[in-house]
């Protein structure tokens, strides 16, 4: 990197506005639903691994090259960094709200949007593994880019994930069996074995444009919403409001709070700790 992007660049408001009013008018895509702070934070990132020394030269590239834009979709997301994090809602997650859905559903669907590096989406499908009820669920799994989305399917993870992610998994089973057990070792890494993606359904979605899509009965959306503006959150909850089914869950991140949402009223809290409600 050149020494003008080795120090940090200064980013201002009207850079940002300017950026965000433009990818809008040409690509149809929003990114004025991201919190100025995070947002700042992901544009940051971007300008540093393509090498680019102000917001303006990256609004230029982003309006004129479609391939660049979706790229800049990857670079600005968050990656989850550890499978089974936070072990004690998986395990709820397991030994509690999969059965009950067992019990009212034929066939369980699960959303989780904003999948991100995958993580979240592998450790579900493990855990529905373990619950017995493989064959019994779908899970659809959605984020705002398509490079993403791409990368997902057999993702190679570094081995600097793998130590967390062990200790993580121990947590949740209670040192019953190894985590290693649903992994491929690679020269560069690991992958999760290709049978846990069978039951998964990978796509892109663009929530301010997409159609609709009714009757999940869990949504898993974890430490998605402190990302967002408060608007957002709201118009975000009152999405997923429609697309539950009756008496269907959603869970979001431990630190995250709903409760002053306008369409909260549509839920009724069935697990305090873990953030976990039902759609009413």
């Amino acid at each position: 990197m050149n020494n003008a992007l080795s120090k940090e660049i200064e980013i201002g408001i009207s850079g940002i506005r300017n950026l965000v009013e433009a990818v809008k008018n040409t690509h149809g895509f929003d990114l004025g639903c991201f919190a100025i702070t995070s947002f700042k934070r992901r544009v940051m990132k971007a300008l540093h691994i393509n090498e680019i020394s102000s917001v303006e030269a990256l609004t230029d590239m982003l309006v004129n090259d479609k391939q660049f834009f979706e790229k800049f979709l990857r670079d600005i997301n968050v990656e989850c960094t550890e499978f089974f994090r936070d072990p004690a809602f998986w395990r709820y997650f397991r030994n509690d709200i999969l059965p009950a859905l067992d019990r009212k559903h034929s066939q369980i669907k699960i959303w989780i949007p904003g999948c991100s590096s995958g993580e979240e989406v592998l450790t579900a499908a493990i855990a529905i593994q373990e619950a017995g009820l493989k064959d019994k669920t779908k899970i659809y799994a959605t984020d705002i880019s398509p490079e993403i989305i791409k990368e997902l399917t057999n993702k190679v993870y570094s081995n600097n994930k793998f130590e967390i992610s062990e200790t993580n998994y121990q947590r949740f089973n209670e040192e019953k069996t190894d985590f290693s057990r649903y992994t491929i070792t690679e020269r560069n890494g690991f992958r999760i074995r290709d049978d846990l993606y069978e039951n998964i359904e990978l796509d892109v979605y663009k929530y301010q444009n997409a159609q609709k899509i009714k009757g999940f009965n869990l949504i898993i959306c974890r430490n998605v919403f402190i990302y967002y503006t408060l608007q957002y959150q709201e118009m975000l909850l009152g999405l997923f409001a429609e697309n539950l089914s009756y008496n269907g869950c959603l869970a979001i991140g431990i630190m995250e709070d709903i409760s002053w949402c306008k369409d909260f009223y549509k839920f009724k809290e069935i697990d305090k700790n873990d953030k976990v409600y039902s759609r009413v």
